[in-house]
């Protein structure tokens, strides 16, 4: 009879944004060191931990740190890597994650003796650009969930119960399956919710008599046995339930415990392992665990006021950056190490209030102590994008203003071979690169964008109602507007009339305009350059008291007749060294879409360079914009229609979830600049 080699991986993380310091002592006591005494006894555990858990329970239980090492050398359990912190790796700068994975390995080495080569990717939310990472790091193997990665590619169902190969960009990494249906059933059997027959029957429909397999018992939280976080409940006896469900496993006919590396080596050579496959697809270039309502938006926009938060972390890394050229690695390394911590995704969910007090604490001084060592070098960042300032040419001034008057704008008359003229609210600005028409009485959307070196016709624009025939379609579909709905459903845009200024600059045409709207004040700002195919779009809005909500701006519809349809692509860098492209023929992708009514958005791009790129085999346009001033995530929506297609990109700065708290009072601003290009051959 072939036999099924179960194995499993107890994550242990003290930063748990639910679980307050007090209770360290006692998760250590009675979630942690149960683990342990099941290795002793002789199951054979995989036991993950950040770096940072282990410093925080060596702090406080020296013993437990020495046993775990000493078993992981008698090979009676196995432990598996992370890095320092655990941050959510798409969402953040690559250099971020080397040194993630680096300090991670340091402290290893330092506590346990030797550096894992089996990695739980943080959160189990994976792009394609983190395989070279991992494998720069010594990793070589990851484990990640089954369900959202077979979702979209649909391997043959097969391959669940072997071992993989994970693509990169340039490289591959092996991956060992976790499985969210199966660690959810193992832990309601575990607190009585599903009974021992009900949970048995599942794990036996994994196993096969015919031949020789793997499969996860479970691969999720330490502390939701013998502890509730969130509640602080101490619970006698789960572990008791843990060891005699094992028991139950252990005694099936056909199925033997082992240690996630027995089944990674003991598969070398199988037919059916270690094939290259894709984790990633159009439809989820980030993928993480669980059902959609666990998504990366969470720790992205919504949480604990991740926008900002996470805008905080950018300007910080920034500063680090420029002090790499002239300050030693034993001043950076401590610096990168709070960072580290600083992004780790427990500060962005259901934090408990001490603990994000310590992120307030541990962020001002980073802030602090970075600028204080940039203006000791006199290296402090300077801007030189443009400059405001009125300039001259031979002729005289060239910062003409034309302010409308009673709902009309004069035509300006400007000194540069640029003109703008109006007519029906249609406002048609040209200069020797851009074409630009903006909708006065829709709060200067973009009804169309020429790039003249680029394309003849529009990339982005307005799709008028009526464009498709698909009813599902039927609606004005504008762009560089903004987008916002409260929890109630309510929806806000700053589609109104508006009367703009239109002023000449040396190297570009400026139109703004103040737009009153339901939660505020925004002025809108616009540069259409002269020289090249650039636009930049500004927005500066102003809230007395905006709750937690989705806020989306920064949103492109794409123009049918200006990209093929059957080259059409987007790509981006996810937390990787290079980007990731993604190509949308046959595909349905819809980020923006709710998952329901508590949940505003299925998923997003890390974007973590700052841009994303649309384009075909021709061309290409680029949205950018600067995460340091105020972060967003793009998110993508593209479907197929009567031989044409509907593509939006929307750029969120906040979003609604069970995690989302904030409160916005004051000015935010947040721009984006589109460049087009065309490609090489």
């Amino acid at each position: 009879m072939s036999r099924t080699y179960l194995y499993s991986v107890f994550h242990l993380n003290l930063a748990f944004s639910l679980i307050p310091e007090d209770d360290y002592a006692g998760i250590i006591e009675n979630c942690y060191w149960p683990l342990l005494e099941l290795a002793e006894e002789g199951v054979p555990l995989g036991i993950e931990a950040s770096a940072h858990t282990l410093k925080e329970i060596e702090r406080r239980d020296r013993g437990f740190v020495k046993r775990l090492r000493k078993l992981w050398e008698e090979c009676r359990c196995e432990f598996i890597g992370s890095g320092y912190s655990q941050l959510i790796m798409p969402l953040v700068p690559c250099d971020v994650n080397r040194w993630n994975l680096e300090i991670g390995n340091e402290l290893y080495r330092e506590l346990l003796g030797k550096v894992p080569e089996v990695a739980l990717v943080n959160e189990q939310t994976f792009s394609k650009g983190l395989v070279e990472l991992f494998k720069e790091a010594g990793y070589s193997t990851i484990i990640m969930d089954w369900s959202n990665c077979y979702r979209y590619n649909r391997y043959p169902k097969r391959f669940l119960y072997y071992p993989q190969l994970a693509v990169g960009i340039r490289d591959k990494i092996r991956v060992l399956w976790n499985h969210s249906i199966a660690f959810q059933k193992f832990q309601r059997c575990v607190h009585g919710e599903l009974s021992l027959k009900e949970y048995m029957d599942f794990l036996l429909s994994h196993l096969d008599a015919t031949e020789e397999r793997a499969f996860i018992v479970y691969g999720n939280d330490a502390e939701v046995f013998g502890y509730r976080p969130g509640d602080g409940i101490f619970k006698k006896g789960e572990y008791r339930r843990v060891k005699e469900l094992f028991g139950e496993i252990a005694a099936q006919r056909g199925a033997t415990l082992v240690t996630p590396s027995t089944v990674i080596e003991g598969f070398m050579g199988h037919p059916m392992a270690y094939q290259r496959i894709n984790l990633e697809s159009p439809e989820t270039p980030l993928v993480c665990k669980k059902q959609d309502k666990y998504n990366p938006v969470r720790w992205a926009v919504s949480g604990r006021d991740n926008a900002h938060i996470n805008a905080a972390c950018y300007r910080v890394y920034e500063n680090i950056k420029m002090l790499e050229a002239n300050v030693d690695e034993a001043t950076l390394g401590p610096l990168k190490r709070a960072l580290c911590e600083l992004w780790g995704s427990d500060f962005r969910t259901n934090t408990v209030d001490e603990k994000f007090l310590y992120f307030r604490d541990l962020m001002g001084w980073l802030k602090h102590e970075t600028e204080r060592r940039l203006e000791n070098s006199a290296m402090r960042k300077v801007d030189t994008t443009y400059t405001d300032e009125t300039d001259t040419l031979e002729g005289g001034d060239i910062n003409t203003c034309a302010r409308a008057v009673e709902g009309v704008l004069p035509v300006v008359a400007l000194k540069t071979p640029s003109t703008v003229t109006r007519k029906d609210n249609i406002l048609l600005i040209r200069t020797p690169a851009v074409e630009a028409e903006f909708i006065e009485n829709k709060g200067l959307a973009l009804k169309s964008l020429v790039f003249r070196g680029v394309s003849e016709v529009p990339l982005v624009g307005t799709l008028p109602h009526g464009y498709y025939e698909d009813i599902q379609l039927g609606a004005d579909f504008f762009s560089a507007h903004m987008i916002h709905i409260a929890e109630d459903g309510r929806k806000t845009t700053d589609l109104c009339r508006v009367l703009p200024e239109v002023y000449e600059e040396k190297d570009f045409l400026r139109i703004s305009a103040e737009i009153p709207m339901d939660i505020g004040i925004l002025w809108k700002d616009y540069k259409i350059w002269k020289g090249i195919d650039r636009i930049d779009v500004s927005y500066r809005l102003r809230v007395r008291g905006l709750r937690a909500s989705s806020l989306r701006l920064g949103i492109f519809t794409f123009m049918p007749e200006g990209f093929r349809k059957d080259a059409l692509w987007y790509e981006t860098v996810n937390g990787g060294a290079l980007p990731e492209r993604f190509h949308l023929a046959g595909h349905r992708v819809v980020h923006d879409e709710p998952v329901n009514y508590r949940v505003s958005a299925r998923s997003c791009l890390g974007a973590t360079e700052g841009w994303v790129r649309v384009g075909d085999a021709e061309k290409y346009l680029q949205l950018s914009t600067d995460k340091a001033e105020l972060y967003s995530v793009p998110m993508i929506h593209y479907e197929e229609t009567d031989g044409s297609f509907f593509f939006r990109v929307y750029h969120s700065v906040g979003e609604t979830d069970e995690t989302a708290w904030w409160i916005w009072r004051g000015i935010n601003r947040i721009s984006f600049t589109l460049k087009a290009g065309r490609r090489d051959g």
